[in-house]
Order: structure tokens, then sequence, then C-alpha cells
């Protein structure tokens, strides 16, 4: 055995994605698992020890950094589009993913491919041993990601806050616009008790003379995210005064927007989500956006090219209508404001419409208010299921919840391959069959639906030629 002083070797080679959610999967994953006392993950210090280590990656290109309780996602892949849009090459880190783990790291709007991905991990392997081995899951997909932005030399990268935000591990970047986006109750057991505490956590991302776009609503969230950035000397552009989302109108599974932002109205923007949140999302995004031109960081664009980008964004598991017999929605919605949101669409969008939910909701959240809001949708059953990790409620608690709410049958049915299966039966030809309650249900099921929607038009294609 070598002495304890003698530095151990560098951690083997990966040589594949197997490899490297091999280590994934030997490190704490908060995403999956809350038993671990949090105490034992949310610092910054591994983080800046780890970037410093590696050269400091994150530095090596122009960042946005995006939080927020509901819409980060969406925010941050509408300001990577935006700046695409430019000409720039653009990066973009979200978390967590919904079918495989390289969805996170994006290069010009595509899923960074396996081999670059195996590289970027490579360069971590000096940090795996000793003091690295504390690093978690998320810390090194986030380390990971800066690596291979460096690699690709990306010009821009749109970073999108894991939890929280002044502890989160994508917070040693030094951004060139901050936006939060808002402020509801979610991952109490991490940010606190009060809308105020949570707030205070997501203005943690504010730097001194960085611009922030601030969406937060409600006098006392808000009024702590202002006085952050008056500490800071952060200019603010804020929601109902320097741009705010002023009519929405939904087209089918689309949505028609008008946004006023830094003095110019857009009018009649199409969005490609039926969701009337997308609208305030797209003037988050915008806002933040015109922050940078204002600056003369990135060049201005034409009308017509920003109407033609955010339309064509895509926005997976966020409302995601897959048409069919039934019509299948898959949505990641796992807190109560989300849970609201949806509930209201999805009754408006399919009025007259039998509906039948697929659900699975993370323990650790509103579970009792996330069912409430999902019982008042008027749904004509609801099958509860457990997607894969420790963190889902038991199906047997959500259904006794959903019962305290709703005189419509509960089933319980725990593999979610057999619970989608069932609610489509259940649905028929011209119902609705909703998947909702987390984003790691929709990983589980949104596959299904993409192969029976291809299947369908292709069953149809078949006749027509035929015909």
């Amino acid at each position: 055995m070598k002495p304890a002083s003698e530095p151990r070797p560098p951690a083997a080679p990966f040589r594949s994605l197997a490899d490297v959610q091999a280590l994934l999967d030997s490190r704490i994953n908060y995403e999956l698992d809350r038993r671990v006392p949090p105490e034992r993950i949310f610092t910054l210090e591994r983080m800046v020890r780890c970037v410093d280590a590696l050269g400091r990656p994150d530095r090596a290109c122009r960042t946005i950094h995006v939080t927020g309780t509901k819409g980060k996602g969406s925010v941050s892949r509408m300001l990577a589009a935006l700046l695409r849009a430019t000409g720039a090459r653009v990066g973009l880190y979200t978390s967590p993913h919904i079918e495989h783990l390289r969805e996170r790291i994006e290069m010009d709007g595509t899923p960074v491919g396996e081999r670059a991905f195996v590289a970027a991990f490579n360069e971590l392997r000096p940090l795996l041993e000793g003091e690295g081995r504390a690093l978690t899951h998320f810390e090194l997909l986030t380390a990971a990601a800066f690596c291979a932005f460096r690699v690709e030399q990306v010009d821009w990268a749109v970073i999108e806050v894991g939890i929280g935000g002044r502890l989160d591990a994508t917070n040693v970047i030094l951004p060139e616009v901050c936006v939060i986006t808002n402020v509801d109750y979610d991952h109490m057991d991490l940010l606190g008790d009060s809308l105020e505490q949570i707030a205070s956590e997501k203005a943690g991302i504010i730097k001194s003379g960085v611009p922030v776009v601030v969406g937060v609503m409600g006098d006392g969230p808000r009024a702590v995210v202002l006085g952050r950035a008056a500490e800071l000397h952060a200019p603010v552009f804020l929601l109902g005064q320097d741009y705010d989302a002023q009519a929405f109108v939904r087209m089918g599974y689309r949505g028609i927007c008008s946004l006023r932002v830094d003095q110019m109205v857009w009018r009649n923007l199409t969005l490609n989500c039926p969701a009337a949140f997308m609208a305030t999302n797209a003037a988050h995004a915008l806002m933040a956006f015109q922050a940078l031109c204002r600056r003369r960081l990135i060049p201005e664009l034409t009308e017509d090219l920003v109407r033609r980008t955010l339309e064509a964004v895509t926005l997976p598991a966020c409302c995601e209508v897959f048409p069919g017999q039934p019509t299948v929605v898959i949505d990641g919605s796992h807190n109560a404001m989300a849970a609201a949101s949806l509930s209201a669409i999805v009754r408006t969008m399919f009025e007259g419409r039998d509906r039948v939910l697929v659900v699975g909701v993370p323990r650790d959240k509103e579970v009792g208010k996330v069912i409430a809001h999902f019982a008042d949708g008027g749904a004509r059953r609801a099958i509860f299921t457990r997607y894969p990790g420790t963190r889902a409620a038991p199906p047997a608690e959500l259904a006794s919840l959903w019962r305290r709410r709703s005189a419509a049958p509960a089933e319980l049915i725990e593999e979610p391959e057999q619970a989608f299966a069932r609610a489509l039966q259940a649905a028929g030809g011209q119902g609705v069959v909703v998947v909702t309650g987390s984003i790691h249900l929709a990983g589980c099921l949104r596959p299904i639906a993409r192969l029976r929607q291809k299947m369908t038009a292709l069953a149809g294609a078949t006749l027509r030629k035929f015909a």
C-alpha cells in the first residue's frame, strides 16, 4: 500500500457514456434522493475549488444566469435561441434532463455529442480523488458543462440555476445579465419556509453592477430582491414597469401574445406553447436580451427575426401536446404554482373532453396543494404512479389526498408504463391523457408518447396511400 501522503493517481479514463453514468451514480444526487442532510451538499466552496483547479472554464465565455421558481428553463431556452439568431455560438446548461443526460449541455440548440460529453468528464479526472470525492452529481455536471463550453469555444452560455441561487453550483459565474423569473413555495427544506427567505436565496445570483431582470411579484419577496440589487448597485429591469406581457390568446396548441419590452411593443408574437404564462417568460427573455443590446454586447435583431426565433423555440414537457386518439399532454409541473397553471390550461383547452391524469409527485413538494390543484381541474379519473428514485411520493398517499378533494375515481399503478397504458384505455379515442407531477415522470413516458404519435402518423400515411 502506498503511503497516505503520496497523491493517488487520477481515475481511469472514461471511455463511454456508461462510464460517466457510473461515476455520477456513485455521487450524491439531490434531484432523486433528499435523504442526505442538505448541509452536506449545499456549499459553494467545493465548486469554487473545482473551477479554480480547472483554470476557470466558467470564465471562458460570456454568460447569462437564470433562476426562479417557475419558468427558468423556458426563459433560458428562449434566450439561447435569441443569442444564436445574432450569429453567436451559444451553449445552454439546464437541469434536470427529461430523457437523457446529455440534454443538459447543449451546443447551438443540440445536445452535446457523446464523445464531447465524455471528453468533458475526462477533464475532471484529476479532481475526482481526495476532496473531489465530495463533488456531487450536479456539481460534476456543472463543471463538465463549463469544460465543454470552453473546448467548443462558445461565445455565450446561458446557465440555468439548479436550486435556489446563492449556494447553487452554477453561482461561480460572473454573468453579463441575471434573470429572476418569480418566487413561490418550492424546495422549502433548502430555501426557507417564507417567500422572503426563498427570494433572498434566489437574489443570491445578483452580482455587483450586473443588470438583473426581475419578474418577482408580491411586495415582500420583490422588496427583498430589489433591496439586494440596490446593495450591489445592479441596474434593475422590473416586470410591470420596464416590461410586461399585455395580451395572450390561445390558438390551437400555440399562443399569440403581445409584449411591451424596453419601450417597444411586440404585437401578435406566436409561441410554441398554449400556456398564458409563456408570454411572461418570453417577456423576461426579450428584456434580458435587450439589456445586452443596450450595452452593445450583442447586435440588435430585426423584428421579423425575433418573431421567427421565438416562434421556433420548442419547450419539451411544458404543456407539450401529442395529438392522437386520445390526445396526450406531457408536463413536468411539480409545485403548487405550476399545478394550478396546468390545471387551468388543460381545463380550458380540452373543455368537454374526458381527461385522465397520470400523476407522480416528489414527496418533498407541497404534495397536498399540488394534488388539490390537479383535483380541481375536472379530470374524470386519476391514476397515481411512482417514477424512479427515492423522492417519489407513495401513490397511495397521493390517491388519499385526491379522494379528499374529488369524487372522480383514483387508481394506483406503481409502474409508470402500465399506468400510462391504463390511462390511454380509460380516456378513449376522443379523450385526453395528461401526464404530470414530475419532470422525471415526464421523462419516463415522453418517449412512449412520441413513438405512439409517430406510429399514428405512419398508419395514417399508409391508409392515405392505399385509399
